[in-house]
């Protein structure tokens, strides 16, 4: 490995900051919104007047997508590093699909509420439609966000891959993802991974090394000795 792709592979973490930091852009930008069971009058006026701040928010969530995305990547190359079993790599990988697509298709539709809250020729119950989606929260991404904390957690727990602090805060972090916790907790749930991932992303371009394997060696079926 060269040096250029070496110092490329070490900054890719710093990704995850950079998500964090864009998606709190993004709610600021966006800022207070009707609630779901608004009225359609009320919910209408609301992004006549806003529709640039929508817009704008969307853009940024799909950026903080994208970094996502790396960050993930990230995470999985990390995992994939270490002696575990290589479902927790996979499952590293494949949550971070989900919560991407899903993160894309929430960012989507903030796009879109931006770009239609002008336009006289959408209907209100269409408004209406798009704004109760956004409001309803992104689910999938949810889900996805969970299992791969967990993931990091495993990886950080039994094999060092990432710092102790790391680990058991992914832990914790993942179970509240997981676990049904609507309303205001549940949001506040989801803000604490923002910093989460800010320090995470930091932590891992610092201590690059930090994947010293502590687990026992995965042997796979076709090494298994006779």
């Amino acid at each position: 490995m060269n040096t250029s792709t070496s110092r490329l592979g070490r900054l890719v973490p710093l990704a995850g900051a950079a998500s964090a930091l864009l998606t709190a852009a993004a709610y600021l930008e966006i800022g207070q919104n009707p609630d779901s069971n608004a009225r359609v009058s009320t919910i209408t006026r609301y992004y006549s007047t806003h529709h640039a701040h929508a817009f704008a928010g969307g853009i940024m969530l799909m950026y903080a997508a994208v970094f996502f995305a790396l960050f993930g990547v990230a995470v999985w190359a990390r995992i994939r590093a270490t002696t575990l079993h290589p479902v927790v790599a996979g499952a590293a990988l494949a949550a971070t699909a989900i919560a991407t697509v899903s993160d894309l298709a929430y960012a989507s539709s903030w796009y879109m509420l931006g770009d239609l809250g002008t336009k006289h020729t959408i209907s209100p119950a269409a408004l209406q439609s798009l704004h109760i989606a956004v409001s309803a929260g992104d689910l999938p991404g949810v889900a996805g966000l969970g299992i791969l904390l967990l993931a990091i957690a495993v990886a950080g727990i039994q094999a060092g891959a990432f710092p102790r602090f790391i680990a058991w805060s992914a832990l914790v972090l993942g179970i509240l993802q997981l676990a049904p916790t609507p309303g205001a907790f549940g949001f506040l749930a989801g803000l604490l991974v923002l910093p989460w991932m800010l320090v995470a992303g930091i932590a891992m371009f610092w201590r690059p090394g930090d994947s010293a394997p502590a687990a026992a060696p995965w042997v796979g079926r076709s090494q298994a000795p006779a």
